[in-house]
């Protein structure tokens, strides 16, 4: 086995008998593609590691030229991840590989891959890799040896393993004015809804989550008789069961006053939602007020309850 260095990284560079077990990209009338201005042919996709991928050969008539330090023109192959589009934010991909071109006169695969079992890092940044300078250009032209045998070649790839860089995550605050950040509740027929423990709003949706609010009438069990219970509670809890992340909510729940007697009845709560209760008060607002006539929050038997959200959280 022998070894090189190119521009930087070890390479090793043998000849094999197997072929390339996931990939071979034949090209017949090879110098017809070359002369036609085209300075990069790309083969069709396969599939290796569960990943979808490409091969990219660059050759020295284009702008991608690649000299030594004797400016002699090199051959490049290159190996592209693609249909990426599924990916994660922030995904990487970490990957081992060979990459081969066929010899016709000695029926090998001249195999090209990192020394030292190096891996080489995919992202979005940067989806393909190759091995700088694959052959020179009058290396790999010339046919005795092998390469280029009646206008045909052939190059493949080999994926040897592959893992996914640590998960990236990003949780960001969406800030206040939040699209469609308020939302309010009329109840009305109140005095008859006061016989139920506890009644909900309808669900509604604000930054692609949905909630509801929660009242209880007469108080839930810490309320000690004398207050109005008010709650916000997230509905769906994907997030919080598949992937264990809570739901950061800062808002103001408020009970307007309807005649301008007194200001309405509001106070600001932030919390982490995790699927279980939600946020708020047992004792929001004092039941006698509620039913005095003089405040102004029970007009013609109806109350109308409304919560603005001012942060809440975002997974990116």
């Amino acid at each position: 086995m022998g070894s090189t260095a190119a521009a930087g990284v070890g390479v090793e560079r043998w000849s094999r008998d197997m072929p390339p077990a996931h990939f071979i990209f034949k090209i017949r009338s090879f110098s017809l593609l070359s002369e036609t201005g085209v300075d990069r042919i790309e083969s069709g996709v396969f599939e290796a590691c569960d990943k979808k991928w490409k091969l990219c050969v660059v050759y020295p008539e284009g702008e991608l030229t690649e000299k030594d330090d004797d400016n002699e023109e090199h051959i490049s192959l290159y190996l592209q991840i693609v249909d990426t589009d599924e990916f994660p934010a922030g995904w990487e991909v970490h990957a081992k590989f060979s990459l081969f071109v066929y010899d016709h006169v000695h029926d090998k695969y001249l195999t090209i891959q990192d020394a030292g079992g190096k891996t080489r890092r995919f992202n979005c940044m940067k989806t393909e890799h190759d091995f700088d300078g694959l052959l020179p250009w009058s290396t790999f032209k010339d046919p005795s040896n092998g390469y280029l045998i009646n206008d045909t070649c052939a190059f493949g790839a080999e994926i040897l393993s592959i893992s996914s860089a640590t998960k990236h995550e990003c949780l960001s605050l969406v800030k206040e004015p939040i699209k469609k950040g308020t939302y309010t509740w009329t109840i009305d027929g109140f005095t008859l809804k006061k016989r139920e423990s506890r009644i909900r709003s309808h669900e509604f949706t604000v930054e692609g989550r949905k909630w509801k609010l929660l009242l209880y009438p007469s108080g839930d069990s810490r309320a000690n008789g004398r207050y109005l219970s008010l709650f916000l509670e997230l509905l769906n809890f994907e997030d919080i069961i598949v992937h264990g992340r809570k739901v950061y909510a800062k808002f103001i729940l408020r009970i307007r006053n309807q005649l301008g007697i007194v200001e309405h009845k509001e106070a600001e709560v932030n919390g982490f939602f995790d699927g279980s209760d939600g946020w708020g008060g047992s004792k929001f607002l004092l039941l006698s007020e509620v039913e005095s006539s003089s405040k102004g929050f029970l007009v013609k038997d109806s109350l109308i309850v409304e919560v603005e959200f001012k942060l809440l959280s975002k997974y990116l």
